[in-house]
């Protein structure tokens, strides 16, 4: 079985990156507008939503995207297909519910949880988006098991951004609530594409998607290793995100929205690891089912050495453009600098230990990096509720970006330990 070279990786991963800065630039163009459109105190309003809905989200998938790239790559086609059918079925049902509870909550969520009532107000929609956002994720993430990733790129905010920033072109928008319902506009539309992208792909490969005979079986099975890959990924969602909702407590609005800002164009340096990802973690469930440890930890250096070249190049790039950068974003923006340089050493250490997480979930260690994360999380949070009332913005982001080098660093010492020392000659290809 043949591993991804240098090369290869770089060709294939070439068009992926494409797609990515493309969908990147529609995301920044779409803050942009939206920043030039609202005031500050709306933009913030906006961005407390959209925090809420990647929470909400999160419990509505439980971790299922991982899960269906590794049960749907490591499995033939039709058995594949039984699998993406009982997992979309599931997170429908999840994202159904929270987003019921989300609706009905509503004004205790904007006012106890948050203190701002003006919230309230944007919840249905996020309960909405919750629902859009699942299916669409879940289908891209089939994409990418079944080989599909330009596709499944496409999905994942290509789209989305393309309808939302055309709406706000032709329709400027002067509130929060408008800009949220363009959104969940364009994301409907996106949700609608997916299914049809997967639907063609089932379609030309002559496979029919039913539930599975088995399906008790495979529900259990299911939900036995999606319930640590949640875990993980809503500690990991709290490590990004979590200092956006305690920070609504302390800051106004207007703070906030820059704060959202800094965080996410300090994100931008994660695309590269995104796009590996999508790449290799299919390979990487294929290769450590079949024992080939030697092909696996051969495919994880070439990975890393292009992410830690790709991510430190980026990273002195914008750690010396962000002024100029925030500076079109208007003057409420620009002390936000110093947010976005904190963040990006986090990030760097993301790119550099390379996709670490990812190969310990592909390989079934999801209950050792599931302990770890919680752990470290738990520290995080503590550390936010502690220093963040005293510190505000800058508290925020020197926790999240240590938080986030810790557990990569962690995730690498686990990676050596349990894959890469066990690789021997015996069980190379």
């Amino acid at each position: 079985m043949a591993s991804l070279t240098n090369s290869r990786l770089l060709k294939k991963g070439s068009v992926l990156l494409m797609v990515k800065l493309m969908a990147s630039a529609l995301a920044l163009a779409f803050h942009y507008l939206l920043a030039k459109q609202l005031d500050v105190e709306q933009f913030g309003l906006l961005s407390l939503a959209m925090t809420v809905l990647l929470f909400s989200s999160a419990f509505a998938k439980q971790g299922l995207e991982q899960v269906s790239i590794r049960f749907i790559a490591k499995s033939n086609a039709a058995v594949g297909a039984n699998w993406y059918c009982l997992i979309v079925s599931y997170a429908f049902i999840s994202a159904c519910i929270i987003a019921l509870l989300v609706t009905l909550f509503a004004q205790p969520i904007a006012i106890t949880a948050f203190s701002q009532q003006q919230l309230a107000l944007l919840l249905p929609l996020v309960a909405l988006l919750t629902v859009f956002q699942t299916c669409s994720a879940i289908n891209s993430s089939a994409l990418k098991a079944k080989q599909f990733t330009t596709r499944a790129l496409f999905i994942s905010g290509f789209i989305t951004f393309v309808f939302a920033c055309l709406l706000l072109i032709n329709f400027p928008v002067d509130s929060a609530y408008q800009a949220l319902l363009y959104f969940t506009y364009s994301a409907l539309i996106s949700s609608v594409i997916s299914f049809v992208m997967l639907v063609s792909v089932f379609k030309k490969q002559q496979i029919k998607i039913f539930l599975p005979v088995k399906f008790k079986q495979d529900f259990f099975e299911l939900i036995q290793v999606s319930k640590y890959i949640f875990v993980i990924s809503l500690m990991a969602l709290a490590t990004g995100q979590l200092s956006i909702l305690i920070l609504s407590s302390y800051v106004s609005l207007g703070q906030l929205g820059s704060y959202s800002i800094a965080l996410k164009l300090s994100l931008l340096i994660s695309y590269p690891l995104i796009i590996i990802n999508a790449i290799t973690a299919p390979q990487y469930a294929k290769l450590h089912q079949r024992k080939y440890l030697s092909e696996f930890k051969q495919l994880a250096f070439n990975s890393t050495k292009i992410l830690f070249v790709l991510g430190s190049l980026a990273v002195l790039v914008l750690f010396f453009s962000v002024d100029f950068i925030l500076a079109y974003f208007g003057q409420g923006y620009v002390n936000a600098a110093i947010i976005v340089k904190i963040l990006l050493v986090g990030q760097w250490f993301n790119l550099a230990t390379g996709s670490v997480v990812s190969m310990l979930i592909m390989s079934g260690y999801e209950k050792v990096h599931q302990r770890n994360t919680v752990i470290i999380t738990s520290i995080n949070i503590f550390a936010l509720f502690i220093f963040i009332p005293l510190y505000g913005l800058l508290a925020g982001a020197i926790i999240t970006s240590f938080a986030m080098a810790i557990k990569n660093v962690t995730a690498l010492y686990y990676v050596n330990k349990l894959i890469y020392q066990k690789v021997t000659p015996e069980v190379s290809c």
